[in-house]
């Protein structure tokens, strides 16, 4: 239940900040980029292996902590958020010498515990859905247990964050991504990546967010009209 309402916080937070601009940004925004297939970023939550080749009483698994960083022997508290496997190698080689006659290892992810999107609204299973590999959206929709008979599936709105830390929206209709018509709507999702399923009328959406949002947020409901009226707008057509 804590991680529960703890979603329904941040997913509050990041509907706030869109400020639900009524016209949905461009689709072309979301095409993939030489971005995508940079080397892989370490994030908090992920677990990293450790495998030294000639200490091998060394290897270990680490999780990275809220604050960024992992714990090694002999050089305790080391940065890892927002590095590569290999810089955080490097990194690892340099500080152990002195420590460890032949430092030599290497740094692989065993798990992505900071890659995830968190979906909520009208589907069977809300919560986080963790990415492994490259995960589209209709993908993150089948692991959420799909729509529910009450909710929209041809509003479906997705949040996402800009590289100016800005939030966006972009409403995807999955009838088209199912019939063919525009598959091009099935993105490839990023982590933090928020999804919403509105329920199909004005009068659902209120109670919607009577029991999902305004019952489990400790603080005041008023930027809750916006959210409301943003969803009477999209709610009126499945």
């Amino acid at each position: 239940m804590k991680l529960y309402i703890c979603f329904l916080i941040s997913l509050f937070a990041a509907l706030s900040a869109c400020k639900f601009a009524p016209e949905p940004s461009s689709f072309s925004e979301l095409k993939p980029t030489a971005a995508d297939n940079a080397p892989y970023v370490i994030g908090v939550g992920d677990r990293l292996e450790l495998k030294f080749f000639f200490v091998p009483e060394m290897n270990e698994i680490v999780q990275v902590r809220p604050d960024g960083k992992i714990s090694v022997m002999f050089i305790h508290d080391v940065k890892a958020e927002g590095k590569t496997t290999e810089e955080l190698r490097q990194i690892l080689k340099k500080e152990l010498v002195g420590h460890v006659r032949q430092p030599d290892l290497v740094v692989s992810v065993n798990s992505f515990g900071s890659q995830q999107v968190y979906i909520g609204g009208e589907v069977l299973k809300p919560g986080a859905v963790q990415l492994n590999g490259r995960t589209s959206l209709m993908r993150v929709l089948s692991q959420a247990g799909w729509v529910t008979p009450q909710g929209s599936t041809q509003k479906i709105v997705l949040l996402r964050r800009d590289k100016n830390n800005k939030e966006k929206v972009y409403h995807i209709d999955s009838d088209k991504i199912v019939s063919g018509e525009d598959t091009g709507q099935d993105i490839i999702v990023q982590a933090g990546d928020v999804i919403m399923v509105p329920p199909l009328s004005a009068v659902e959406v209120d109670r919607w967010v009577e029991r999902n949002i305004r019952q489990a947020l400790p603080f005041g409901m008023g930027a809750t009209y916006s959210y409301t009226n943003y969803y009477n707008g999209a709610a009126t057509s499945r």
